[in-house]
C-alpha cells in the first residue's frame, strides 16, 4: 500500500508501512505529521497509524506489595 505523508509543509511519499514505522520509532516522523492513502477519505494523524503497535504493555500488578498501594486510614480530629 502507497502511504503519503505531510510534514514540515511538503507532502512525502508514497512509503511502504514498514518505512514508515521504522521513521516513526527512529524519531524521524513528528507525532503531528499526517498520513494518508487510497480508500481514506481525509488525512490523518501518523501517531494514529501506529497507536496499536507502539503501546507498551501495562505494567504488572505488585501483589507482594498490595498493601503499599492502599491509603492510609483517614483521621478525624475530635475537637
Amino acid at each position: 500500500m502507497d502511504i503519503y505523508v505531510y510534514m514540515q509543509g511538503q507532502r512525502r511519499g508514497p512509503c511502504d508501512k514498514a518505512q514508515l514505522r521504522e521513521m516513526w520509532k527512529s524519531g524521524q516522523l513528528p507525532k503531528d505529521a499526517l498520513y494518508w492513502h487510497d480508500g481514506m477519505s481525509r488525512w490523518a494523524v501518523i501517531s494514529d497509524l501506529f497507536a496499536n503497535t507502539m503501546m507498551a504493555p501495562p505494567l504488572p500488578i505488585d501483589v507482594g506489595n498490595a498493601a503499599s498501594m492502599t491509603f492510609p486510614p483517614r483521621i478525624v480530629n475530635a475537637d
